[in-house]
């Protein structure tokens, strides 16, 4: 069974991504809200009690302005989870980089960076796909960006969010990455297309936690699955579709 863990912080989507969810999943599942309108959590520690409440053998967290365009997207997790043992977690959208100057997964550009997401911006108005790599097959990479991301339940007896270091919305992400990277694989697959509807800040509380973060795996980084290294003063951005209610003959296969 597969466990999806939402920190519920905006009380207009709650019905609409349950919905969502449970409409596309294609396997037996079940939905996991920590409410959090009060913002009495941190997503660590709401992540953390929906470990605690979940029963599945697949745990999902996804933020509830996220919500799937195609169906099926749990037998997809099932099979990729089944088929390989050292799997530990699979994105949307990830790097195969991480660099110890600077915190933020997209930082090493392409080719380190890999997956797709779609973007609603402008109240609905306005779509694009952000392509961070074209290559349409599942890739290895050393972390993910938080949005989506499914883990092993087996994992938690040896993992856990960590609410002491990161007290908001911030690197949750990157942290759990890193204990999983200890002991298993991670990957971003192509296979399941989201729709966010927001993008993400580099704000000074995103600043604050990037630090903690270098701080805490200074030992530990620059972490990578691959020989090469990343020019940063040369990245390549991700290329973003507008796609004006149309998707692009070839970016979905």
């Amino acid at each position: 069974m597969i466990s999806i863990v939402v920190c519920s912080r905006l009380g207009q989507y709650s019905e609409l991504h349950e919905r969502n969810v449970l409409k596309t999943v294609g396997t037996e599942s079940e939905y996991v809200r920590i409410n959090n309108h009060d913002n009495t959590h941190s997503l660590c520690s709401a992540y953390n009690e929906g470990v605690r409440r979940s029963q599945g053998d697949i745990l999902v967290f996804v933020h509830e302005d996220v919500f799937f365009m195609e169906l099926d997207w749990g037998p997809i997790l099932e099979d990729k989870f089944g088929h390989d043992p050292g799997l530990g977690l699979i994105g949307v959208a990830g790097t195969q980089y991480l660099a110890s100057h600077h915190p933020a997964w997209l930082a090493a550009g392409q080719p380190f960076i890999r997956g797709h997401v779609v973007h609603e911006t402008a109240g609905g108005e306005n779509y694009h796909m952000a392509v961070f790599s074209p290559d349409k097959t599942d890739a290895q990479v050393v972390a993910v960006d938080g949005l989506f991301f499914a883990i092993r339940g087996s994992l938690f007896k040896h993992i856990r969010f960590d609410e002491q270091t990161f007290d908001g919305f911030h690197f949750y992400d990157l942290d759990i990455c890193m204990q999983i990277n200890k002991t298993h694989k991670l990957i971003v697959t192509w296979d399941i297309l989201v729709k966010h509807l927001s993008e993400g800040t580099c704000d000074q509380a995103w600043q604050e936690a990037g630090q903690r973060f270098l701080a805490k795996y200074r030992d530990d980084l620059p972490a990578a699955c691959v020989d090469a290294a990343p020019q940063f003063d040369k990245a390549i951005a991700p290329i973003n579709y507008n796609l004006k209610g149309v998707v692009p003959q070839g970016i979905i296969g």
